[in-house]
C-alpha cells in the first residue's frame, strides 16, 4: 500500500577507504549510495485493489531527488532526475557517512520544470507524489521509506442520469497549491484555481456513475468547492481535502437540478434561444436600438416563466411597484441584468450590462404595434439544448 523507496549504501572497497585495515568506514568519508523510489498509487478513499484499477493518469512518469543539510536550509545537491526501470526510480548520490541529510522526493507526470523541490511549481491537474525525512544515509537505508500522494483526487459522481454535448466542459474551482514545498508542505502557495475535462464528443453518464476526476494540492482542511457543468454553477460547502484522499462528491449532475445557479454564459445561451429565431435575428421589432415586444398585462406569467427558465430559478415580477427596479441580478464576470418597471407607460425596461436590451410593453395600445411576446414564450415547450 505504500510507496516503497528503498535505500541502500554501496562504496568503494576497504581498502581503498581505509588505511589502517579497519572494517568500517571512517565517518565524514564520502560514499557513493543509491536510493530505490517504487510508486503506490493507492490512496485513502480507494478500492483496495491497486493497479487492475488503475489508469495512465494515476501513475507518475519522473521522479526526483533533492539533498539539503540536516537543517533543511542548505542544498547539498540540486534535484537529480531518477532513472526509471520496471515502475521503479533510483538515484546515485555522493554523501558522506554518518552524516545527517534532509531528503526530499517528489514524482508527478506533469512536464514543468523543477528546479528545487522546496518550490515545485505544481500543474493543477497532474497527479503527485511527495516525502521528506531527516537522518544519516546508514539510518535511512536501513528503513522502507513510504512516497505518498501530494495530491487529493476529486470524484464527481451523478445520482441521475444526465449527458454533455462536444466540447462541453466540467469544472471544479478550489484552494489549491501552486507551488509545493516537498520539506514544509504548509508553506506552499496557495491561490483559487479552476480545473477543467472538455467532453471530446457527445456523452451519456447513467446514474452513480462518474462525471469527472481532478487532482489537485489542497490544505489540510474543509473547503467550499465551485462545480460548474452545463453552464450551470453551485457551490459544496465544507468539503473534507486532504493529502492522499479520494473525495467523492455525489449528487444531481443533470441540468434539471433547482440547486444549479445560473452563469453568464448560460444566461446569454438562454436569452439568445428565447429572443433570437433560428437565423439570429430578434423576435422583437427593432426600433432605436432596442428589440420590443407587446405582451398583455394578464400574461405576465409567461415573462416570469421565461426568466424561470432563463436564471435556472423561480422568478416573480410584482408589478405594484410604482417603479424603478423589479429585478436585478448579478452574475460572474460582474454580469447584470436588471428590468425597470415604468408603471406609467405600462412598460419593462430590461438592461444587460446597464445597456437598453429590450422593451416590454403591456399597454393594449401597443397590441399590433410591436411583435407579440409569445414568439418568446412560446419556446417554453422546447428549451434550448
Amino acid at each position: 500500500m505504500a510507496f516503497a523507496v528503498a535505500l541502500f549504501a554501496t562504496s568503494c572497497s576497504q581498502d581503498e577507504l581505509l588505511e589502517d585495515g579497519g572494517d568500517a568506514p571512517v565517518t565524514g568519508q564520502t560514499q557513493t549510495y543509491t536510493f530505490t523510489v517504487s510508486p503506490d498509487i493507492v490512496m485513502e478513499g480507494d478500492a483496495k485493489t491497486r493497479t487492475p484499477t488503475a489508469t495512465t493518469d494515476d501513475q507518475p512518469t519522473r521522479c526526483y531527488m533533492q539533498v539539503y543539510d540536516a537543517a533543511g536550509v542548505t542544498k547539498v545537491t540540486d534535484p537529480i532526475a531518477g532513472t526509471s526501470s520496471n515502475d521503479n526510480y533510483t538515484f546515485t548520490v555522493e554523501l558522506a557517512s554518518n552524516a545527517e541529510y534532509t531528503y526530499l522526493f517528489w514524482a508527478d507526470n506533469g512536464n514543468q520544470d523543477i528546479s528545487n523541490l522546496t518550490a515545485v511549481p505544481y500543474q493543477a491537474g497532474t497527479v503527485a507524489y511527495a516525502y521528506h525525512t531527516t537522518g544519516t544515509p546508514e539510518e535511512v537505508t536501513g528503513t522502507t521509506v513510504s512516497l505518498k500522494h501530494a495530491v487529493t483526487k476529486l470524484t464527481l459522481q451523478t445520482t441521475t442520469e444526465t449527458s454533455a454535448e462536444a466540447g462541453e466542459a466540467v469544472r471544479v474551482t478550489a484552494t489549491c497549491a501552486s507551488s509545493y514545498n516537498v520539506a514544509a508542505p504548509a508553506n506552499s502557495t496557495f491561490s483559487q484555481q479552476t480545473l477543467v475535462k472538455t467532453f471530446e464528443g457527445p456523452t451519456n453518464v447513467a446514474a452513480n456513475k462518474e462525471v469527472a476526476s481532478f487532482y489537485f494540492i489542497s490544505k489540510d482542511e474543509a473547503q467550499s468547492v465551485d462545480v460548474e457543468f452545463h453552464l450551470l454553477k453551485q457551490t459544496i460547502e465544507s468539503v473534507p481535502l486532504a493529502a492522499n484522499t479520494h473525495v467523492y462528491l455525489q449528487g444531481d449532475l443533470s441540468e434539471d437540478n433547482p440547486k444549479w445557479g445560473a452563469t453568464s454564459k448560460y444566461v446569454e445561451k438562454q436569452i439568445d434561444f428565447f429572443f433570437k429565431d433560428e437565423n439570429g435575428m430578434s423576435e422583437g421589432t427593432t426600433e432605436g436600438g432596442v428589440d420590443r415586444f407587446y405582451l398583455p398585462e394578464g400574461n405576465i406569467k409567461d415573462l416570469e416563466a421565461v426568466l424561470s427558465v432563463i436564471f435556472h430559478k423561480n422568478v416573480k415580477l410584482d408589478l405594484t411597484t410604482t417603479g424603478g427596479n423589479i429585478f436585478n441580478e448579478v452574475l460572474d464576470d460582474n454580469y447584470t441584468f436588471v428590468i425597470r418597471h415604468n408603471d406609467i407607460s405600462k412598460a419593462l425596461y430590461i438592461y444587460i450590462n446597464e445597456n437598453s436590451a429590450y422593451h416590454i410593453y403591456y399597454d393594449s395600445g401597443y397590441k399590433g404595434v410591436y411583435n407579440d411576446f409569445s414568439n418568446v414564450s412560446d419556446k417554453l415547450n422546447s428549451p434550448a439544448e
